[in-house]
């Protein structure tokens, strides 16, 4: 009899091209292997989120996420380096030409905003992109910032049009540096700026790699602000209406009070410079703070003043059961609170420990939960019942993660979201911890200061702040989307942001639910989630699918047609597609045409059925890709301003070769 265990399997290439429609794609998932990585989930996504929301939207998989819009006018900005001098002349640039300007600063500071003396010609459409470089010897040394302006903002007349600056880079007095003007890759038309006596301009029409120098100078403003760390903020609702006010203190030593039309002014300068943390709570119609450093303080509107009886320096600050609650920096452990609606009043003996007087496990942050206070420790936390010194009685909780901050608490009705000391975010119910993080541990590891996290809720999202070793500015910000991940962990959906300069954020609840974002680099507010660039910055948008074996890991598959599926575009774009084969991290990426979806003149004949105007159709061309490779991925990318992608999923057609 003969054994089967001998003989050689074959497997057999086919002609038949194997079809992969995807369209379920979601969130971030950094851990598991691509092989057994849950269908959808991406190993890499940025500036992405996942379906749409809001009421008359589409629901996509995928689309890129909104910006921010500048809401104040950041402290201290001042106009510097400027040329205001005759115009002589035009230079034109676009998409193919772009205008190196050299300019020199005439102070120390950080840059916040530009000025450009711009027109364009009666086709020119496109966002303006202007890169701001150190100089290296006269040629572009480190990008340093980039802005733009819409087509909407530029005439066919010269004017002075203003890009905001949301990384506020650091400039120095007397150095040089560079304003560089292109138009977006898929924009038409040109722009024009205006020249002057003096020197300092070249061109390039092949992507800078030769220049021609132009004998003359260009229009232009620099402004400059004051460089600072924003260390806490705050919104005030006065129970009179139309006194609400949104608040922040910085580095500087101040405290700004910013009214909703974007005005900035200091009303208190008395915050401890080697303050880290500026905490909040608000009772009695006035808004209570400390810093850890100075007596807790309080504003009515009209005047701070120092809360009489208040322990010393307090670190935390916290209104539960209409009482006021202290923590005194020289006694981490020791509560002391107020008396019932008197908030200057503290009795001696209004005092209890968490978890006792000698512990080294000192208290980190508390919030009012289920009607009870939880106060967080390093090491774990601890539930506060009753509502008096006859009542109080406290009970160390079965979760067993305590947290690194009070600003990296956030609390909602179901859960207290929190980041511990292994540099995870956690959920507790009230009664048990659960890790929410596993999937984006290596994002968090990246953390570069726990303690600087800062954690808020909006719109059903956790979003999570940090800086990312090595640098020590927050521009960071992963997502938990609480609507779409429910309570089982393979379900959690993560989100990463990058490249935008907020320390922080805030949500005005009792106005128009509008986002609030607080800049990293200067004094300066955002409303969050608002248009398509982070104050004129492109957003980097990038979405890789996992690495797919088609057939046998010994064979290689190639991808014969390859349809991304795109909602069409209300201003045309090139979005980067491409795919990498075999975990090379070379990809072959191509550019897509994304259009309105509708006719173009000329390319129809009268009654043909095409109907006028944009389609409602979806995009669907095929994108090239050559090559063959055992495991594929596939990655969709776009760095642009003013631009909506929205990828519903891909088609692939792929035929498998004989495994070897």
């Amino acid at each position: 009899m003969l054994s089967g265990f001998g003989r050689r399997r074959r497997v057999i290439a086919t002609s038949t091209p194997r079809l992969d429609e995807t369209y379920n794609l979601r969130g971030l998932n950094m851990v598991a292997p691509d092989q057994i990585m849950p269908d959808g989930e991406s190993p890499y996504n940025l500036n992405s989120r996942g379906y749409a929301r809001d009421d008359g939207q589409s629901r996509v998989a995928i689309r890129n996420r909104k910006g921010s819009t500048l809401l104040s006018t950041p402290v201290g900005e001042t106009v510097d380096a400027t040329n205001t001098g005759t115009v002589t002349d035009d230079l034109s640039f676009d998409k193919d030409t772009w205008v190196d300007i050299l300019v020199t600063a005439g102070a120390d500071g950080a840059l916040s905003k530009i000025d450009s003396y711009i027109k364009k010609n009666a086709s020119g459409n496109g966002p303006v992109i202007i890169e701001v470089y150190s100089d290296n010897s006269g040629a572009l040394g480190d990008l340093l910032a980039t802005t733009s302006i819409l087509p909407s903002s530029v005439t066919t007349s010269y004017a002075d049009v203003s890009s905001h600056v949301m990384d506020a880079p650091t400039i120095a007095n007397g150095d040089d540096y560079h304003l560089l003007y292109k138009v977006q890759d898929a924009g038409s038309g040109s722009y024009y700026l205006g020249l002057t006596s003096g020197s300092g301009v070249r061109t390039t029409a092949d992507g800078g790699s030769s220049w021609t120098t132009v004998s003359s100078s260009a229009r232009f403003k620099l402004y400059l602000s004051t460089e600072m760390e924003i260390i806490g903020f705050a919104r005030r609702y006065p129970q009179a209406s139309g006194g609400q006010r949104t608040y922040f203190a910085a580095t500087d030593g101040n405290v700004y009070e910013v009214t909703d039309a974007g005005t900035p002014t200091s009303i208190d300068s008395a915050v401890n410079v080697n303050a880290s943390y500026w905490r909040t709570a608000q009772i009695d119609d006035k808004l209570m703070w400390v810093d850890g450093y100075t007596a807790a303080k309080w504003y009515d509107g009209s005047s701070v003043t120092s809360i009489a009886n208040t322990p010393s320096a307090p670190s935390h600050v916290w209104v539960h059961k209409n009482r006021a609650f202290f923590v005194p920096s020289a006694d981490r452990n020791k509560v002391v609170f107020s008396d019932l609606y008197d908030f200057e009043s503290y009795p001696s003996v209004n005092f209890f420990y968490v978890p006792n007087p000698k512990s080294p496990d000192h208290i980190t942050a508390g919030v009012t939960f289920q009607d009870s206070l939880v106060i967080f420790t390093h090491e774990t936390k601890h539930t506060v019942f009753g509502s008096d010194i006859s009542t109080f009685t406290r009970k160390e909780a079965i979760g067993t993660k305590g947290a690194v901050s009070q600003e990296a608490v956030a609390v909602d009705r179901n859960y207290i979201y929190f980041m511990a000391d292994d540099k995870m975010i956690y959920r507790y119910n009230g009664v048990s911890d659960q890790i929410i993080s596993e999937k984006i541990r290596p994002l968090l590891s990246q953390v570069q200061d726990p303690k600087k996290v800062r954690l808020h809720i909006h719109d059903n999202q956790l979003r999570v702040y940090y800086a990312a070793t090595p640098s020590t500015t927050p521009t960071e910000m992963a997502i938990f989307d609480i609507d779409q991940s429910g309570t089982n962990p393979k379900d959690f959906t993560w989100f990463h942001d990058s490249g935008r300069s907020a320390v922080g954020s805030l949500t005005w609840y009792l106005d128009d639910n509008e986002l609030i974002e607080f800049s990293s680099r200067i004094g300066a507010i955002y409303t969050g989630e608002s248009g398509l660039s982070d104050a004129g910055k492109p957003i980097s948008f990038k979405y890789w699918t996992a690495y797919k074996t088609y057939g046998s890991g010994a064979a290689k598959d190639r991808i014969k047609r390859f349809r991304p599926i795109v909602r069409p575009a209300a201003v045309p774009y090139y979005l980067s597609v491409g795919k990498d084969v075999n975990f090379a991290n070379k990809p072959d990426m191509r550019d897509w045409l994304v259009d309105s979806g509708g006719a173009l003149w000329g390319n129809f004949q009268w009654n043909d059925g095409t109907k006028w105007g944009a389609g409602s159709n979806l995009v669907d061309n095929t994108s090239p890709m050559s090559g063959r490779g055992k495991h594929t991925q596939y990655r969709f990318e776009k760095e642009a301003v003013d631009v909506e992608i929205e990828l519903y999923g891909y088609i692939a057609l792929v035929k498998s070769g004989r495994p070897r």
